[in-house]
This record gives structure tokens, sequence and C-alpha cells, in this order.
């Protein structure tokens, strides 16, 4: 679950995320020992396992900056993943992001989700080739 008046986000094995989550937390979680270290320039970044989120199966990634999490991100997955890029195709990665749009009104209500701790966006990145749902906390290593 998100919760709106927090920014937490409750992950797997019971780590539950926010603004005040730190990188340190996290490196001393049971997450971070199944996760593995992704490429951010702002900051450090880390991708962990797939998990069931509040019903649905999400990639979901990490962003610290300044050792303070300042973005989770949010990608819906299938069973199983494409085995290249040449099975990609731009009508699936539309309705990712309708299934992202569809699942956020139904938790949080329609748009837009600015809050006091940060904002909530369904995104669509036409030249990355992929749809994401991105938790921003303002604030945070900014």
């Amino acid at each position: 679950m998100i919760h709106e008046d927090t920014g937490e986000i409750d992950l797997a094995l019971g780590v539950r995320v926010g603004p005040s989550y730190t990188e340190a937390q996290f490196l001393a979680s049971p997450l971070a020992r199944r996760s593995k270290v992704a490429s951010d320039p702002e900051g450090s970044g880390y991708r962990m396992e797939r998990q069931i989120l509040f019903g649905r199966q999400f990639r979901v990634s990490l962003g610290f900056r300044r050792g303070k999490l300042a973005a989770v991100e949010l990608f819906q997955v299938g069973a199983e993943s494409k085995a290249s890029w040449d099975e990609w195709s731009k009508h699936e990665e539309l309705e990712r992001k309708a299934s992202h749009d569809a699942w956020l009104l139904s938790m949080l209500g329609p748009p837009p989700y600015a809050y006091p701790w940060g904002e909530i966006a369904s995104q669509h990145d036409p030249r990355g080739g992929y749809s994401r749902i991105v938790v921003r906390y303002t604030g945070a290593g900014a």
C-alpha cells in the first residue's frame, strides 16, 4: 500500500520505505541482500527482485540522494520477462501505462497525486520505451 498521508510504501519482507528512509536502513534490511546495484547518475540506486505489491507483481527500484530515499520506481511485470527488445511492443507498453493509471486510481483516486511529502506519477517514456510509476520525495537529499 502507498500511504497518502506519509508517502510510505509497504514492500516485501515487512520493509516500509518513505521520505525518512535512509540508504543505511536499506543496506541493513533483508531486501538489500536480494537486490542489485543499479545505475543512478545522481546518487545510488538498487533494483530489487520482483515483488507482489498490493496484488500485482512489480519490479521495484530505490534511488537515494545523499543517503536519503529520493524516489521509488514501480514497474508492473508479467509472469515472465521479455527475452529481448525484439519482443517489445509500443502497444504493450501503453497497456502497462493504462494498468498503472487504473491501479493508482483504485488506491488513491484521480490524479494529480501531489502531497506535502512529494508526488506520485504514472509515466510513459517513448524514447526509453517503458512505462513506470515514480514516487518522488521532495527534500530527499535535494
